[in-house]
């Protein structure tokens, strides 16, 4: 074989600490190469991350809504699962959930999206428990788990929820509870910003015309002018 069409491979940082080794070198310059070795396997592993979710997103379906609430239908927390867990066996992905408590009404889930080679990222989402609920306080607290776990693992693999074609019935756009639009109000109060300017920066006639998937944009930036005004 010619050797000018022979492919030139760069030695991974291991390769060189290893001749290091031989020759012989201090202790300092084989921490360095440590540290160097341990960037390129933590960069390799969120390459790997990246691809994997790019072909999970190419293969996964669109999840069907098959579950009807006042308002709108949804997708349940254990069809989206269903669904989605060949394509992200697949691609070497998988999910796991962790959730904690805001005072005594809000519940945040915290999904953790991990790829084989050991990259991660996290999507966290809030939702408040809703008291108006005509069930047991437990129930309460699982509902809104539920919710805050389907809508973090939603928003991490970027997944699209769609209506049944097939029994006629087309639903509107989810919103936020009454609830969740009072508290936001509240929170508006504190930061002393003008609710009509914070609807027409978010496209929205009204708090309660809040679509769910916005939401963490509104928390977002009122935690942020909370900041700002400390």
């Amino acid at each position: 074989m010619n050797d000018k069409n022979m492919v030139q491979i760069a030695p991974t940082p291991m390769q060189l600490m290893q001749a290091m080794i031989e020759r012989g070198v201090d202790a300092d310059q084989l921490d360095k190469m440590l540290t160097l070795q341990e960037r390129w396997q933590a960069n390799e592993a969120r390459i790997a991350f990246s691809r994997a979710l790019a072909d999970f997103q190419a293969s996964c379906p669109t999840i069907e809504k098959t579950r009807k609430a006042d308002r709108y239908v949804y997708a349940p927390l254990d069809t989206v699962i269903k669904t989605i867990r060949p394509h992200l066996e697949r691609c070497g992905l998988a999910v796991r959930f962790s959730t904690y408590m805001t005072g005594d009404t809000v519940i945040t889930a915290v999904c953790t999206v991990t790829h084989r080679d050991g990259h991660s990222e996290v999507s966290e989402f809030a939702a408040c428990i809703d008291d108006a609920m005509k069930v047991n306080d437990t129930q309460k607290v699982g509902s809104a788990n539920s919710y805050a776990k389907r809508y973090a693992l939603m928003n991490a693999l970027n997944l699209v929820a769609s209506d049944e074609d097939d029994d006629g019935y087309r639903a509107s756009v989810e919103t936020i509870s009454k609830e969740v639009a009072a508290t936001l109000r509240d929170e508006l109060a504190v930061v002393d910003a003008d609710e009509g300017k914070f609807c027409t920066w978010m496209k929205i006639t009204s708090l309660e015309d809040m679509p769910v998937s916005r939401l963490p944009v509104a928390q977002k930036a009122i935690a942020a002018k909370k900041r700002v005004a400390k």
